[in-house]
C-alpha cells in the first residue's frame, strides 16, 4: 500500500516538475523584432486589402514595367508580383514599417484586384547605388536596376511558399491581367 501511495506521489510529482519546466521553457513573449514588425505591417495594411480604399489613400500611380509596359509584373519562371500601386508622397530616403510606398495585387478572374504584398522602395537618386543598402525588418533591400530603386517587397497579404521577403511569389498570377 504504502508503495503505491509513493508510486502515485512520485508520478504527480514528476508531471508538476513536467509543467512547471515546460512553462519555464515558455518566452513571455514569443514573438521576434521581425514578427512584431510584421504584424505592426498588417494591421496598418488591412484598409488596403480592398485597392478602393487603397487609392483613396494616395496608391494611385499604376507602375508599368520600363521596357515592356506591363502592369502586372511576371516571370515565366518565378511567378509573379501582380500590379503594383504607387503613393508617390511616400517615396523619400526613408522607408516606415507602416508606410509602404507600393501595395501590389492579383488581377482576379472576376476583375476584381486580391492584396498580396507590399515593397518599400528608395531610387537610386535619392541614396544612391553605390551607398550601403538600406535594411528594414532585420533584411537587406536588394538593387532593382530596371526600376533604379532599393527595393523590399513583404508578402503579407499572401503566403509565398519563396519567403516572405522574396521577389517573386510562384503562388501568385498575371493570367488575369487586363
Amino acid at each position: 500500500m504504502f508503495a503505491k501511495e509513493a508510486a502515485r506521489r512520485a508520478a504527480f510529482v514528476s508531471a508538476m516538475l513536467l509543467m512547471i519546466g515546460l512553462a519555464a521553457c515558455g518566452d513571455d513573449d514569443p514573438t521576434s523584432p521581425q514578427e512584431e514588425q510584421l504584424a505592426k505591417l498588417r494591421a496598418a495594411v488591412l484598409p488596403f486589402h480592398d485597392l478602393t480604399s487603397a487609392q483613396q489613400a494616395g496608391y494611385t500611380v499604376v507602375v508599368a514595367h520600363p521596357t515592356s509596359g506591363a502592369t502586372c509584373i511576371s516571370d515565366p519562371q518565378l511567378g509573379a508580383m501582380g500590379i503594383h500601386y504607387l503613393n508617390t508622397a511616400l517615396v523619400d530616403d526613408t522607408v516606415i514599417v507602416t508606410q509602404p510606398e507600393l501595395m501590389i495585387y492579383e488581377p482576379q478572374e472576376d476583375g476584381t484586384a486580391k492584396f498580396v504584398a507590399v515593397e518599400y522602395i528608395i531610387p537610386f537618386s535619392i541614396r544612391g547605388e553605390d551607398q550601403p543598402a538600406p535594411t528594414l525588418f532585420g533584411e537587406t533591400f536588394k538593387q532593382n536596376e530596371t526600376f533604379g530603386v532599393w527595393a523590399l517587397h513583404a508578402w503579407v497579404g499572401e503566403d509565398n511558399p519563396s519567403g516572405t521577403f522574396s521577389d517573386w511569389n510562384p503562388d501568385v498570377s498575371c493570367a488575369n491581367a487586363q
